[in-house]
């Protein structure tokens, strides 16, 4: 480690501690001395007189890892940074202390140069060959063109030094001066350039400086010129000004897969494609010249995107051809059939079948003859169209074939792939079968697999199997010479093959017709009689008792009553007389007229003049039964304030029979009431 010693400073301090002990008690650091370098050592100057002489003498320092101190006093730099020493005298009768803050310093050990954007060469460079003065420094040679400034990016290290800054100095500035960070060429020669620590001016590096009449153009030949791949072509350049002081050339090519260029100029040709040749002057001034170099490739193979290929009769298809090497100057090509009669081919790679047979299509380089490649076309007979039968009926956890047929018949490949737009509901396999999974629908397209991509659809619906079946009304009441429809639910309602066979057991009484669980009865002649019903799928039965008579008469309106003065209806009267008959609700239509027999538009839903109202109320044979109104129980029903009904008629459109049978009637028989 350095010591300093400051003898001058001690003279001083003796001075004044003999003052000082006149004066009385002192303890204090000179504090002119507190700057030390790290991994050096500073003495310090302690003053003390009076008491605090005649003590025990300590030091402490607040923070070791900057600086430590010795039982001495003499601090040792650690790390760079601040840290406070403390000097302490104990006496019998008082403790004195003093303070000193001390500055921990990084040095400069060297200089940083960014040389990337200086020309820096080495002194035995073949650049610099017959240029440099001889017996001249050793040292690296930094080139600058005349009137041209460079900037000097440098800095002191390590980078935690005190004081990064450097300065910069020419050894003779009528050949380079120097501003700052800047350095300019002033007249052609030689100097030395020094960049040193502005904190340790001893740390420095030097550099021979080679001011230079720099080029002012580069001339390269032949321009735009061309190259094939695998040739060489040779390139030559020259500088201007004539006296200038290098007249060296380096060559670079833009991009070395397409051509590369040595040192004398010569190009060689790697790849198809266009590429920049640079002849650039050694001299640092950058000056260049461009070259535009064309580098050809001919083709070498053709390959086809298919070397099998079908087409059909009448239809198209095109070959792509693929020119090798991909940078082939012409891919230009030639297409020929081996056979037109059965293909032909046109200039751009399109395919014609002509009639079913196999041929060869050729294509062949139309640059480089015997560069071919052949595809073999097969012709066929597509499919035009794929037509299924009816679809067939498909139970859960069966099976059912599917069918069909292609047209034409004489198609070359009627085969077909099957797809179920459900397969959860219903699978299919290659042959067409179908399996089913779960009740419900599915949609089954078949695709043709000739390349014609002809489609059919088919909708399958998956059921299953009925336990049984029963009539949704226990008996039916229909009038002689009319029809009424009948429906049997399945069990389970989800069974899905609802045909079914019909009969009755007297067809003179009514007749029965139908297929599916739905039967049309019809009336022939007043009497009773049994229509039966058979369910194909597992045989149940069913039946439902036919009562063929006039029962539009079975209901009679026998009273209406309405407040006269208001017009306003209050009720009707409603009575049974059929003889054997029980009636359990009695629907019928209310029209409200003008004296002069206009609607009045009482129908706030419809805007007309009518309103349907049911008598809810069980008549047996013989009774009768007052529907009271009060305009409040008739849905959609207002009465206008401003019209008076001068005319009511009240018409039965159906009734009900034991709560099952609806009885509708026909408009012309409907039984009726009125009031004017």
């Amino acid at each position: 480690m350095k010591r300093i010693l400051a003898p001058l400073l001690l003279l001083a301090l003796l001075c004044v501690c003999l003052t000082a002990n006149a004066a009385g008690d002192t303890l204090r650091f000179d504090n002119r001395a507190n700057t030390v370098g790290v991994g050096e050592t500073l003495e310090t100057i302690l003053q003390r007189s009076g008491a605090p002489a005649e003590g025990t003498l300590t030091y402490e320092s607040n923070n070791p890892r900057v600086v430590t101190v010795d039982s001495e006093g003499i601090v040792t730099g650690v790390s760079k940074g601040k840290a406070t020493i403390t000097a302490i005298v104990k006496t019998s009768n008082k403790t004195y202390k003093a303070q000193l803050s001390v500055s921990v310093v990084r040095k400069a050990t060297g200089i940083d140069v960014d040389k990337q954007k200086l020309s820096i060469l080495k002194a035995d460079d073949p650049k610099l060959a017959g240029i440099l003065k001889e017996g001249g420094e050793d040292l690296p040679v930094l080139m600058i063109p005349v009137k041209k400034s460079v900037t000097i990016k440098a800095s002191a290290t390590p980078m935690d030094v005190t004081n990064r800054k450097v300065k910069i100095t020419s050894k003779n500035e009528n050949i380079a001066s120097v501003r700052g960070s800047a350095v300019t060429g002033r007249s052609a020669g030689e100097t030395v350039l020094t960049i040193a620590s502005e904190q340790n001016p001893e740390v420095s590096v030097s550099y021979r400086v080679l001011v230079v009449q720099p080029v002012t153009r580069v001339n390269a030949e032949p321009q735009n010129p061309r190259v094939a791949v695998g040739y060489q072509l040779e390139l030559k350049a020259s500088v201007q000004p004539a006296n200038a002081t290098v007249k060296g050339i380096t060559w670079l090519s833009s991009n070395p897969t397409v051509a590369t260029v040595d040192k004398d100029g010569v190009v060689t040709g790697k790849s198809k494609g266009n590429v920049r040749i640079y002849a650039t002057a050694t001299d640092g001034s950058n000056i260049r010249a461009n070259i535009n170099l064309r580098v050809t490739q001919p083709a070498e193979k053709i390959s086809l995107q298919a070397a099998q290929q079908i087409v059909a009769v009448g239809k198209t298809v095109t070959l792509k051809a693929n020119v090798l090497p991909s940078n082939t100057d012409d891919k230009s090509v030639v297409w020929t059939s081996s056979d037109a009669k059965v293909a032909k081919v046109d200039k751009h790679g399109r395919v014609t079948g002509v009639s079913v047979g196999t041929c060869e299509i050729t294509c062949e380089s139309a640059t480089t003859p015997g560069v071919t490649a052949s595809a073999t076309v097969t012709v066929q007979q597509p499919v035009t169209k794929i037509v299924f039968d009816e679809a067939p009926g498909v139970f859960v956890g069966e099976t059912s074939q599917l069918t069909w047929h292609i047209e034409p018949s004489n198609a070359s490949d009627g085969s077909l792939t099957f797809k179920s737009s459900n397969p959860k509901v219903v699978a299919v396999d290659a042959n067409g079968i179908l399996t089913g999974l779960r009740r419900g629908e599915a949609t089954i397209t078949a695709t043709s697999t000739d390349g014609s991509k002809r489609t059919a659809k088919i909708k399958v619906k998956v059921s299953v199997h009925a336990t049984g079946v029963h009539m949704r009304r226990r008996a039916a009441y229909i009038n002689v010479k009319e029809s009424a429809t009948c429906t049997a639910d399945l069990e389970p309602k989800e069974a899905g093959d609802t045909r079914m066979t019909w009969t009755s057991d007297d067809p003179s009484v009514a007749t029965a017709s139908g297929d599916r669980n739905k039967v049309k009865i019809t009336g022939v002649s007043e009497g009773v009689t049994t229509v039966r019903g058979v369910l194909l799928d597992g045989g149940f039965e069913t039946s439902i008792e036919v009562h063929v008579g006039n029962w539009d008469k079975s209901v009679k309106l026998t009273h209406i009553d309405v407040d006269s003065i208001r017009g306003m209806l209050n009720g009707f009267t409603v009575k049974n007389v059929s003889s054997d008959l029980t009636i359990t609700s009695v629907t019928c239509d209310v029209f409200f007229f003008t004296y002069k027999g206009a609607d009045i538009p009482v129908n706030t839903k419809d805007g007309s003049g009518k309103v349907s109202v049911t008598f809810k109320k069980t008549l047996y044979p013989g009774d009768s039964g007052r529907w009271k109104f009060n305009g409040k129980n008739i849905k959609d029903f207002q009465m206008p304030e401003d019209d008076v009904p001068g005319w009511i008629e009240i018409r039965v459109t159906s009734f009900q029979i034991d709560n099952d049978w609806n009885k509708g009637i026909r408009e012309s028989r409907q039984p009726k009431i009125e009031w004017k």
